[in-house]
């Protein structure tokens, strides 16, 4: 989907029908997770939250995350739309296998990588 209210829309049609968890896409197609995007999904997610006076749904970004440096933002943004307590398997997951390497680099004591190159906008 290619625009924040197409993906508003689907995240919730997603939650009206009763999902768990939220994802930003397979990873297997061109485009796959975005910030932009991730930011109008939880934007749903939160607003349906409020509106049933607790979390309801769990969000998970997958597709293109390869680095630390790549995950960092949606961390960010999950905290902001759906606060640190939200920094849990519960209501947080990283679908990106390709991301553990960097993570044991990274408590290894290297340097972050710099995040991948991604020009999709949505």
């Amino acid at each position: 989907l290619h625009s924040p209210a197409l993906i508003a829309q689907a995240t919730q049609l997603a939650i009206a029908a009763g999902a768990n968890f939220v994802k930003t896409s397979t990873g297997k197609t061109p485009v796959s997770a975005t910030p932009k995007a991730a930011a109008a999904m939880l934007g749903e997610i939160a607003r349906a939250g409020r509106q049933t006076g607790g979390p309801t749904v769990g969000f998970k970004a997958s597709g293109g995350i390869r680095t630390v440096a790549d995950a960092l933002p949606y961390l960010a943004l999950v905290a902001e739309h759906l606060g640190p307590g939200a920094l849990s398997p519960e209501r947080f997951r990283i679908g990106a296998s390709s991301l553990l390497g960097d993570i044991e680099a990274v408590l290894a004591g290297n340097p972050l990588s710099t995040p991948a190159a991604n020009s999709a906008t949505y």
